[in-house]
This record gives C-alpha cells, sequence and structure tokens, in this order.
C-alpha cells in the first residue's frame, strides 16, 4: 500500500509493472512480487462476469440482511417499545427486504416511465389517479394518486366521513380494494350508514320501529347483496396509533391487494409513544400526519385521511384556510391536497335534512385550487354535485 502511494505521488499509473519496480526500490522482498501476481491473475475479468455478479449480489444480500438482524435484534431488546411497535418493525424489515430488486431503476426508465404517463394521459384520457366519483373534483386534483396524502377537513357535522363514504364506494364499485381506518365509529355504525346511502333510505328509519315500508325489504336485501361483494374492509381498533396502521395496512396489501385507505380522523388516533405526558398535542398530530404521508410513500397507495378545524372557523363567517386545521401546522405541510368543508350560508337549505356544503380546496400542491359545491343529504349519507350554471345562466 505504502508503494502504490509513493507511485501516485509521482502521478505514474499504478499497474503491476510500476508496482513492482517501487516494491523492489522499497527493498521489499520477491515473495510481495509473488503474492501480487497472484492477485492480478485470481482477479475477476469481464469474461467471466457471468459468474461473479451473482456470487456479489449473493454477498450484497448477506451483508444487508445482517444489518436487518441487528436492528431487529436492538428492536427485540428495547423495553420501550411495545408489541405492535415491534411487530410493525419485523413487517417493515422483511417487506423491504422483498422490494430490493424492485427499487432498482435508471434514468431512462423514469423517462420512459412518465412519457408513457403523459401519452395515456393525452390520447386515452386517463387520469394519473383513480377517480374520486366527482368530475369537477377530479378536474382539480387528478383524482387519488399512489403515494399521495389526500386531507378531508371540517367542523363536527360537515359531512367529513360522509364524503370519506363517497370516495370509498366509488372505489369499490370499480373494484379498488379499499381499507378504511375508523377511530371514531364502528364497523356495524359505517355499514348502516352505507346501507342508508345505497338503498337510498332514511338511516333513521332503518333503525326505527315500524317505520319501513314493505317495499323497502327487497331493496334492502338487494343492496346488502351487493355491499358484500365489495372490495371493503374496515377496522376499528381501539387506540390506533400509525405503527398499528401500518402493520395492518402492510398486511392487507400483501394478502388482499389494497389499493386506497382511508384514515376516520388523524386527531382520534393515538400517539406511538402512547400517552406521554410529555408530548404536546401538536406534536402528537405532527408525528402522526408525518406518519401517514410515509405510509402513503411507503405501500404506493392514496391516503385520505379525515382532520379537524378549529373552533376559530366557526366563530368568524369566512372560508377555511389550511392554518385552521386543528392542533397542527405539520398536517397543512404532510398534504398533497386539503378540501375543506364548510355550510357558507345555513339559511339556504333546501331542506332539514338537505344543506349547501362547500369544498375549498385550500391546498393542491400538484395543480390549481378553488371551490366546488355539493348537496349533502344527511338522510341518507351522500353527497351529490351541484352544477356551477345556475338558472339565470340558461338563456330563455
Amino acid at each position: 500500500w505504502n508503494s502504490m502511494l509513493k507511485i501516485a505521488e509521482q502521478n505514474k499509473p499504478i499497474d503491476t509493472t510500476t508496482l513492482s519496480h517501487q516494491i523492489q526500490e522499497d527493498g521489499n522482498g520477491i515473495e510481495c512480487i509473488s503474492h501480487l501476481i497472484s492477485c492480478e491473475e485470481s482477479a475477476p475479468v469481464s469474461s467471466n462476469l457471468g459468474y461473479w455478479l451473482p456470487t456479489l449480489k449473493k454477498d450484497a444480500l448477506r451483508r444487508i440482511y445482517r444489518e436487518k438482524i441487528m436492528r431487529l435484534t436492538e428492536a427485540l431488546d428495547d423495553p420501550s417499545l411495545d408489541t405492535s411497535e415491534i411487530i410493525s418493525k419485523f413487517e417493515a424489515e422483511i417487506l423491504d427486504g422483498n422490494n430490493l430488486d424492485q427499487k432498482d431503476t435508471t434514468r431512462s426508465k423514469e423517462m420512459q416511465r412518465l412519457l408513457s404517463y403523459i401519452e395515456d394521459v393525452q390520447y386515452k384520457g386517463k387520469t394519473f389517479g383513480v377517480s374520486t366519483g366527482f368530475s369537477d373534483l377530479d378536474r382539480m386534483i387528478s383524482g387519488f394518486e399512489e403515494g399521495k396524502m389526500y386531507v378531508v377537513c371540517g367542523r363536527p357535522g360537515a359531512g367529513k366521513t360522509t364524503l370519506a363514504q363517497c370516495f370509498a364506494h366509488n372505489l369499490v364499485s370499480k373494484g379498488i380494494p379499499t381499507l378504511i381506518f375508523s377511530a371514531e365509529m364502528t364497523v356495524d355504525q359505517l355499514n348502516l350508514r352505507m346501507l342508508s346511502a345505497q338503498a337510498r333510505i332514511n338511516s333513521r328509519d332503518l333503525t326505527t320501529p315500524n317505520t319501513l315500508k314493505k317495499a323497502d325489504f327487497p331493496k334492502i336485501g338487494q343492496c346488502v347483496g351487493e355491499m358484500v361483494k365489495w372490495p371493503i374492509h374496515i377496522r376499528d381498533d381501539s387506540d390506533m396509533t400509525v405503527n398499528k396502521i401500518r402493520a395492518i395496512a402492510r398486511r392487507m396489501k400483501k394478502s388482499h391487494g389494497i389499493k386506497a385507505i382511508i384514515v376516520d380522523y388523524l386527531q382520534l388516533l393515538t400517539s406511538d409513544k402512547g400517552k406521554s405526558a410529555n408530548e404536546k398535542g401538536y406534536e402528537r398530530v405532527g408525528a402522526i400526519s408525518s406518519g401517514l404521508k410515509n405510509m402513503s410513500k411507503e405501500l404506493n397507495l392514496p391516503v385520505i385521511a379525515l382532520a379537524q378545524l378549529n373552533r376559530e372557523t366557526e366563530k368568524s363567517e369566512r372560508r377555511p384556510r389550511a392554518s385552521d386545521l386543528r392542533e397542527s401546522g405539520q398536517i397543512e405541510q404532510d398534504a398533497d391536497a386539503i378540501l375543506a368543508l364548510w355550510e357558507p350560508d345555513e339559511t339556504k337549505r333546501p331542506s332539514i335534512d338537505h344543506s349547501i356544503i362547500e369544498a375549498a380546496i385550500v391546498k393542491n400542491r400538484y395543480g390549481s385550487t378553488g371551490n366546488i359545491n355539493f348537496l349533502f343529504k344527511k338522510d341518507i349519507g351522500v353527497f351529490e354535485p351541484i352544477s356551477p350554471i345556475s338558472d339565470k345562466d340558461i338563456p330563455l
């Protein structure tokens, strides 16, 4: 090595001949030169590339998995981690190992993939993401795209859960497996609301004795038959953490091919640190938001997260802003698009159970912002689009 350094300092090429001369000048024996020649003869050459590449890959995998085992051993020895966190770390390491070959790509392949996307959009009318079910919304956010997080926010009663259910219905009706994490409602409550929307029967009538008509029962039976076939999965586990959600999502993607996730709602999730007295609310919500965003990128699917707006939006008669998100500005930073639901004028309600809700797109990282009006039918739990053209705009 010292001889090689001397050759390099003289700006001479380092090869067997120059190195042999330098070794002799340094007074080293013939044994050193013989060892050098044997190393050169045993070195892999391009003609043996087919043999050496698999060997190199095998040794690299062994090194990678040794590092994984060391990290997993540290996790097992960490007394602060609970069961769900340990499981999550094991699944993350194992699934990441299964995807090692899939991460290999070249710049050429990346640009070819981009051109294919653009051609599909221009000539085949394809959108980058799956449709939301509302054409006006699709035009603004290009549907729900893989690896992105979408936030639907509003005050209680604004229709966040109902709109999320409409999104879920549209996804599963297209055969897209969807996973819902509900920290607010039980599985039975969500299924009841979805049945009400599907059958277009008032949810109160479904749970009130002697209110259904005879003609309603065949309709209900037909809708239940359709809902059984939906590729939808609902989890209402208590004390749900991001690590727990990620662990379940990984398993569900592998076993059921999940392609979209809905979380209802963000501020109700429990911190991975548990109920720590030292952790402030904005820190907890910020960590949860970042965890959901990372999950969308890791699993390469859209995550639709519901969130609360703070009380200040009720006191002031104005359109909500992204900064009105309750407890954390981290949500605003992590979200690729934010839809804020609010009712501009309660006096213009068409009926007691129907409201005109405005969805203000207050953030759109890859497009424009704007407003879309919906008719919120609370009695049957559906959102319907309202045409931006009024009767006054129609010529006589």
